[in-house]
């Protein structure tokens, strides 16, 4: 008799124990910003452009790594007319992302792929790759920035913000987040370390702990200060949730044991 194989079970969700599911992502963006789920929201892509400088021009090709639900790539596309390929792990993030897309007649400048940057073939190279809070749930850092080298065109740029840690090991309770969330984070020194041994150059490494500390603060405050708007959506508890996290990133930035980097590099050309 003969058998059909069973088809290979599907690779389970990538939402890192319900952080990134639909209504995770949701609730982040209360307190990031629309458009975001990654520290300072328009803030830091604003922040960003501008180290970048003149880098950013028309028709330069984009590739945001970690991508979220769109905020930067649709800041690029719009502000500098830039084609942004933006990937990311999550499928509700992507999900989200596409569908703003579509409302906002971006789908010709913005394309958002589900998949592992490490393992996703791209017809051709990126001028820039960007990158917000997201590669902490990479272990490998020397293949991913290997990796991003090679996906870069010559005299490329590359910019990175990233959470770090201040000192190796952290404290017990720093250490249990980092378990718990899964964060594979480095001291900013050898993040800009294992860029260099990767072939960028040019590499800026920018210690803006004390920049993530005023924002982490505005961001709670501006929550609570329209908590009566985010509770029309969610729940007491999950403005609890925040308001305690964000809070507990504070403490740990100013005990020694969180950092948050940012990171600029070129490729030769």
């Amino acid at each position: 008799m003969t058998t059909t194989p069973a088809a290979p079970a599907a690779p389970p969700k990538f939402d890192n124990q319900g952080q990134y599911s639909r209504s995770g992502i949701l609730r982040y963006e209360k307190i990031f910003g629309a458009g975001y789920i990654s520290t300072g929201g328009q803030a830091t892509t604003e922040d960003l452009c501008a180290r970048l400088g003149p880098a950013l021009r028309p028709g330069v090709r984009v590739l945001d790594v970690g991508s979220g639900i769109g905020g930067a790539a649709f800041h690029l596309a719009r502000t500098y007319g830039a084609t942004v390929t933006g990937i990311d792990l999550a499928e509700e993030m992507v999900a989200i992302a596409q569908d703003q897309a579509e409302r906002l007649g971006m789908t010709d400048s913005v394309t958002f792929l589900l998949g592992d940057v490490l393992e996703m073939m791209f017809a051709e190279p990126f001028d820039l790759i960007w990158s917000r809070d997201a590669f902490m749930h990479i272990a490998d850092k020397p293949r991913l920035f290997g990796r991003l080298h090679q996906l870069m065109a010559p005299g490329g740029h590359l910019v990175i913000t990233d959470y770090a840690r201040g000192k190796t090991p952290g404290s017990p309770d720093f250490e249990r987040y980092l378990e718990k969330t899964g964060y594979h984070v480095l001291e900013p020194a050898a993040y800009g370390e294992r860029l260099r041994a990767a072939g960028f150059e040019h590499v800026v490494v920018d210690d803006a702990t004390a920049r993530f500390i005023e924002i982490l603060q505005s961001e709670s405050d501006r929550l609570v200060q329209n908590q009566a708007e985010f509770l029309t959506s969610f729940t007491q508890a999950d403005l609890h949730y925040l308001v305690e996290r964000w809070a507990m990133k504070v403490g740990f930035c100013r005990d020694g044991d969180m950092k948050w980097g940012i990171y600029l590099a070129t490729k030769r050309s």
